[in-house]
């Protein structure tokens, strides 16, 4: 990948030379040496730290810095997994008495005082609280990263209660309903053994299911057209409010918490297993009859998903904050009750980008359609998004995560319930029908555990988390852009108040989320405005990751990063900390966040490919070595060579442009690239693209990385296009041609069937290790399949390059989009022809 290479910061001045061995009450240390080494691997660091900066090293001034244009931050992964985190006691952790950060392995001590540390965010002194002739473990080497074991449990083991849709019809209603009772029998086998399951079937109407461990299982039903509060449940199903409830004395903690009654509607998953099972063996389809060949089932999928977070509320309480699923599985439209997204007859259309960008801009109140309009009911959709937003505060409150696993045809409304997804961090899963590979397999690795270390057995998952940042005085924070949710900064902390930054990204004005669930593949998008500093050396950012363990047990982990500090003039050393693929992730999730936006300020996706295209001018321009007037002088080191192609494909992906894609499509691509880290998200701004050749390949031979580029097309190749949320095979003319005649069943054409293997192998390593499941296309040159190939291509070989030329060649892509190498002309003949 690309090398860093730093200058020791002893050379500009810092108080002490950072390879020097310092002693602690007698115990020699190693200071991590902070000087840039050679050739240092930015995913070195994010494989130990989970951390990679789109600058590792940044100037002096504010306004040097303000005229790199592309804006620090970082992306963030709590969970990374790729290292063994080294693991500590809520004991060893000291912290400074000032300002509350962590130790860490970059504090100041010297010589004259071993025994005293001073802080890098407030510099001030503390004495370190350790026995005589030991270290501390946050000043070990490896403590870049480290995770404490507070030894405290969580009052309730995880929650994971599933919202069932019962509205199936059609000719293999059975299969697909049966294919999905079996797969979530399957998932109680993957839970803890004392996970907490619950169990809500909606379809016109809701059924909450009571389960004991003893009797018959007995179901609340309720009127699907309703909004329940939590007095109007609680008083339904009996159900004292948790005040009440904190005088029961009983043995078992899991009612003490939630009542004699609440404990009935969530239960140990190894107590009920039996009972669940049987419970959803016997659950029916919806009943409910209506014209199929003129109406919609009546689905009050918004109804199931208030009722099921006013339960969790009513028996979980104000205060109660623990961690688990709300799982939802959604089968199609929501049409019945609050946040339908579009009426019961047929005739009706789903609303469209068109549709939702009207009613945005209609300053006047909209009148709600008659039933039986042919037109787009404007006021569904805006009702729907206020009503999940009310949905989504008690959930946070709560502590946890919604997941959506959509499997319709259909739009189901998934634009509307984003933000219940988004702000809880959970996780969605669409396609088509619930008997499909990419639904089971998916739902299964939901529940992937960790195959070794320390955890071994354990959900990859974190529940009910919080993070905090933590950053030196020449630093401060923009905000947040990731599936998290903002919490108040900490009162009558001015360290803190002065870290906060007045420029407000994504979830800002706090230095504190709220993370209901994380993954290992989870990763956060942090920004950070950079003022002054008033020595060179190093500026500082801490995260402090709380959260709940799979086994119930709170930990923290603490990770803390250096960024060099260089002279305004050091172009070298600059260049050199600048992370490219980063930089464009970054980029690219706040380009998404603009098009979200949701505060009164409308950015359309015109506004913001204008804006990509600015920050490119302004950037090349920047850094480019170009002679003006000169066009073939213009020239970029490989240190950014590859970022205006990066942004090239971003400006025509499907993350920022809506063409062909409906508002569930859109939103599900942006929500799962929300949560990718660095590697996924290039892979969907720009699709890896490999080749096989027939008259070059041999089985030693590996596949051949090509530009995603309508050159790399060719009669006797296979392509492998890897989308994320695709992986293709494509066949050149002639393969195809060769494969149809059944050469590769023939005596002496065995390194043909060979060939028509391997590509086929390559793409089984890439599905068995993605989440979600991407679909797999396996097309031919000309193929109505291969479009999903052509649409990614750069056409630098196109009919609108050639007019003359009919379009039909082997090289050619049908499109008017232009060209990457025009792209970048046009841009440089923009940057040299400034004045």
């Amino acid at each position: 990948m690309y090398g860093l290479h730093y200058v020791c910061c002893a050379m500009y001045g810092c108080r002490d030379v950072c390879s020097t061995v310092f002693t602690a009450h007698g115990v020699s240390r190693p200071i991590p040496d902070l000087r840039i080494t050679a050739f240092m691997d930015f995913e070195k660091r994010e494989d130990d730290d989970g951390v990679r900066l789109s600058w590792n090293c940044v100037p002096k001034s504010k306004l040097q810095h303000q005229r790199n244009v592309i804006p620090l931050g970082t992306i963030y992964t709590p969970l990374n997994s790729r290292s063994e985190v080294l693991q500590g006691e809520s004991s060893q952790a000291i912290t400074c008495r000032q300002c509350g950060a962590f130790i860490n392995p970059y504090v100041t001590i010297t010589e004259q005082q071993p025994e005293v540390y001073y802080c890098q965010f407030c510099s001030f002194g503390n004495r370190i609280t350790a026995e005589p002739g030991t270290i501390p473990i946050g000043l070990q080497q490896q403590a870049t990263t480290i995770e404490y074991r507070t030894g405290r449990q969580s009052s309730l083991p995880p929650i994971f209660l599933y919202v069932v849709d019962t509205c199936f019809h059609g000719e293999d209603v059975e299969d697909i309903y049966q294919s999905l009772k079996e797969s979530l029998m399957t998932s109680l086998s993957l839970l803890p053994e004392n996970a907490l399951v619950g169990l809500i079937s909606y379809g016109k109407h809701v059924s909450i299911h009571e389960f004991t461990s003893h009797g018959v299982p007995r179901v609340h039903c309720f009127n699907g057209d309703k909004k329940y509060s939590v007095e109007q449940l609680q008083k339904a199903l009996g159900i004292l409010s948790a005040g009440l409830r904190t005088n029961v004395n009983t043995g078992d903690p899991v009612t003490s918490v939630l009542g004699s009654v609440g404990v009935r509607f969530l239960q140990p998953v190894n107590v009920v297993e039996y009972e669940f099972t049987s419970v959803l063996e016997n659950l029916v389809t919806n009943s409910f009859p209506f014209k199929q060949s003129r109406e919609r089932p009546a689905r009050a999928t918004g109804a199931a998903v208030n009722i099921a977070s006013t339960l969790l509320k009513s028996i979980l309480g104000e205060s109660t904050s623990v961690g688990g699923h709300l799982m939802c599985f959604i089968g199609g439209a929501c049409t019945f009750g609050p946040g339908k997204i579009v009426g019961s007859q047929l005739k009706e259309p789903f609303r469209s980008h068109h549709d939702i960008e009207k009613a945005n801009q209609t300053q006047l109140p909209s009148v709600p359609q008659m039933n039986g309009t042919t037109k787009v009911d404007l006021t569904l959709s805006k009702n729907a998004k206020k009503f999940y937003e009310s949905i989504a505060t008690v959930l946070v409150g709560l502590g946890i995560s919604c997941d959506f696993f959509v499997c319709s045809y259909d739009q189901v409304g998934l634009y509307e319930m984003d933000d219940v997804c988004s702000k809880t961090g959970g996780t969605v899963i669409m396609s088509d029908s619930f008997n499909t590979s990419i639904f089971k397999s998916s739902f299964a690795k939901f529940f992937k555990q960790y195959e070794e270390g320390v955890d071994t057995g354990y959900l990859e998952m974190g529940f009910n988390a919080t993070l905090e940042c933590r950053v030196t005085p020449d630093l401060q924070i923009q905000g947040l852009i990731g599936n998290a949710t903002s919490l108040p900064p900490r009162k009558n902390a001015p360290h803190i108040e002065k870290s906060i930054s007045k420029t407000v990204v994504g979830e800002g004005n706090t230095n504190s989320w709220k993370l209901c669930s994380t993954s290992t593949q989870t990763s956060f998008a942090l920004y950070f405005d950079k003022l002054d500093s008033n020595n060179l050396g190093h500026s500082y950012i801490q995260f402090l990751y709380h959260y709940q363990h799979p086994s119930g047990e709170l930990r923290l982990r603490v990770t803390t990063v250096p960024i060099a500090v260089v002279p305004d003039a050091d172009m070298q050393n600059l260049e050199a900390g600048f992370d490219q693929e980063a930089a464009v992730v970054l980029i690219a999730r706040d380009s998404i966040n603009k098009l979200q936006s949701t505060n009164g300020t409308t950015y359309e996706e015109g506004d913001v490919v204008k804006q990509l295209d600015q920050l490119l001018i302004d950037f090349c321009a920047r850094v480019a070595v170009y002679t003006k007037g000169a066009p073939k002088s213009f020239k970029l080191s490989a240190t950014y060579s590859f970022l205006p192609q990066f942004l090239y494909h971003l400006r025509r992906s499907n993350l920022i442009k809506v063409f062909n894609n409906s508002p569930d499509e859109t939103s599900y691509l942006r929500h799962i690239f929300m949560q990718q880290d660095v590697n996924n998200s290039l892979i969907i701004i720009q699709p890896t693209l490999l080749s096989y050749d027939v008259e070059t390949y041999t089985e030693d031979t590996e596949a051949e990385p090509v530009l995603l580029d309508s050159m790399s097309l060719g009669a006797n190749k296979i392509l492998l296009l890897d989308t994320f949320f695709q992986v293709l095979i494509y066949h050149g003319s002639r393969v195809a041609e060769w494969r149809k005649a059944g050469y590769q069943d023939m005596e002496g054409y065995e390194h043909f069937k060979k060939f028509l293997e391997a590509p086929k192998q390559e793409a089984m390593e890439i599905l068995i290790d993605r989440f979600p499941l991407p679909r797999f296309i396996d097309c031919d040159d000309g193929g109505s399949q291969a479009r999903f190939l052509m649409a990614k291509l750069n056409p630098s070989t196109a009919y609108a390059a050639n007019p003359n030329h009919l379009y039909g060649g082997q090289l050619d892509v049908l499109t008017d989009d232009v060209s990457l190498q025009s792209f970048m002309d046009h841009i440089q003949n923009l940057i040299i022809s400034r004045k």
